[in-house]
């Protein structure tokens, strides 16, 4: 494939433009695993079946034996997908739900709707089913996500990191990511929204790299506009992307335009698209004009009788009495300054909440998370030396994983500054889990990409001690005394 560098110093706007070239003879076919780039080797596929097959052990190990109250949010989320059940369309909202601080009305709903559907072909089976299995069926279909997500992840990773060998690494990062596999195993809308970003981006790469710009981006927006109707945080996701499509196709539009929509698959995906940005727009456009925010407060659409049952309305009167403080006046009232507060406690917190476990229960690896912090150092020093040119297509990736990183940065900051510090909402690593994998992605690139071999593979040992020391192995080494009442035994 022809490639076109940018160098890494500063970039005029022409300069910028001018490398962003692709080959528009590429197959007009989108590439498999086994195709053109994504050809795998023996010893590759042989890995990627190992790391799949172990992952899927852990996985299904959570969701066939891991207690009740445990996984992030799980009785909600099995709550709304029994209640969605209960109609093919979209119920109202009523006491159980809204006592639980999530509303259904001017919201995302696909999740809940597709658990629905699983349910509703389950009881048709088996008409007696209970509900402690219908929990274990929504949670390995969560596991299924999560093994997707796996698979479009080595996808984008053979479109990136052109060394075989190396483009297995995001792989078994992200599947010895703890968090990830616990989540993994769990009834949490988080692995929905997951895959769907995780499509979305490969695709959009695809376009990017000159493989069918038509259908790549109308699958592209297809998967990122599912993804938008799973969970409302996928909105900072498609924006980046956006942009990056946008300047790629105002550079290109000699080569792309005019557009053909002859063939049967291009116009079901231009009718499946129109529909699903239908569905956005009468959620967050709704949203938007009529409550002047991308998501209805409790006070938009309940009676204050009906938000008095909402415990994240009553936390935000218990935790905000002084109502949200801007920043100035949160600075002179001795609270520390975004950059005090990223330095100081959001990178640290976000690991821990990333390489440990945050749920209903929790644990923090404290003794590990200094040497995850040293190896993102470590990353960020020799990506100087291995980045001596950029493409299109991998600067975009740096470009949305740090447009998404600074959103939720800014949006834990906001948060805080409404709870006076109290560190009580929205912190989560899990947040942060829909540019994990493009990100671990640009650590294979980096690490593929130092010139010294020995320096390359001392790198190389060091990092995979450090993920498989502090991966899901933790499950079976700490299970008689940290883990000792997480499982059903």
């Amino acid at each position: 494939m022809q490639k076109y560098p940018v160098k890494a110093s500063s970039i005029s706007r022409e300069k910028l433009i001018s490398h962003i070239q692709t080959d528009t003879n590429k197959s007009m076919q989108t590439p498999s695993i086994t195709d053109g780039v994504h050809k795998l080797s023996k010893i590759e596929t042989i890995l990627f079946i190992v790391l799949i097959f172990v992952f899927a052990l852990y996985s299904v190990f959570i969701a066939i034996n891991l207690e009740v109250q445990i996984i992030p949010d799980e009785p909600a989320h099995f709550l709304f997908s029994k209640y969605y059940a209960t109609t093919l369309g979209i119920p109202p909202d009523i006491p159980e739900t809204y006592s639980l601080g999530w509303y259904i009305s001017h919201n995302p709903f696909l999740y809940f709707w597709i658990n629905a559907r699983v349910i509703n072909l389950v009881r048709m089976i088996n008409p007696s089913v209970n509900d402690t299995s219908l929990l274990h069926i929504l949670r390995l279909l969560s596991s299924l996500y999560t093994i997707g997500t796996l698979v479009f992840l080595l996808k984008l990773s053979c479109l990136i990191i052109p060394k075989k060998g190396w483009r297995i690494l995001p792989v078994f990062l992200l599947s010895n990511t703890l968090m990830f596999v616990f989540l993994s195993g769990g009834v949490n809308y988080d692995n929905m929204a997951i895959f769907f970003s995780m499509a979305s981006v490969y695709y959009l790469t695809l376009v990017f790299t000159g493989r069918d710009y038509q259908k790549n981006t109308l699958r592209s927006v297809i998967y990122i506009c599912l993804g938008c109707l799973v969970k409302f945080t996928i909105l900072p996701l498609a924006l980046p992307m956006f942009l990056a499509w946008f300047l790629f196709t105002v550079h290109k539009r000699k080569d792309i335009f005019p557009l053909q929509f002859r063939e049967t698959q291009t116009i079901l995906m231009t009718v499946v698209l129109f529909i699903l940005l239908l569905g956005n727009l009468l959620i967050y456009g709704h949203n938007i004009i009529v409550f002047g925010s991308i998501t209805a407060r409790c006070s938009d659409i309940l009676t204050e009788t009906q938000c008095a049952l909402d415990p994240y309305y009553l936390r935000a009167k218990q935790f905000g009495p002084e109502g949200p403080m801007g920043l100035i006046q949160a600075v002179e009232k001795g609270y520390p300054h975004p950059v005090t507060y990223l330095f100081d406690f959001w990178i640290k917190d976000m690991f821990s909440k990333i390489y440990g476990i945050l749920g209903h229960k929790v644990y923090f690896p404290a003794h590990i998370i200094p040497f995850y912090q040293l190896f993102y150092l470590m990353i960020m020093c020799l990506s100087f030396l291995s980045w001596k040119d950029v493409s299109f297509s991998r600067g975009s990736l740096i470009f949305i994983v740090l447009f998404y990183l600074t959103v939720v940065f800014i949006t834990n900051y906001k948060s805080e500054l409404a709870h006076t510090f109290q560190h009580v909402a929205g912190i989560q690593g899990r947040y942060l889990f829909p540019i994990i994998g493009p990100l671990y992605v640009l650590v294979g690139y980096t690490l593929s990409r130092l010139p010294n071999k020995v320096l390359r593979f001392t790198v190389l040992a060091i990092t995979l001690i450090l993920f498989f020391a502090g991966g899901p192995f933790k499950f079976v080494k700490l299970y008689a005394n940290v883990f000792s009442d997480w499982f059903i035994r």
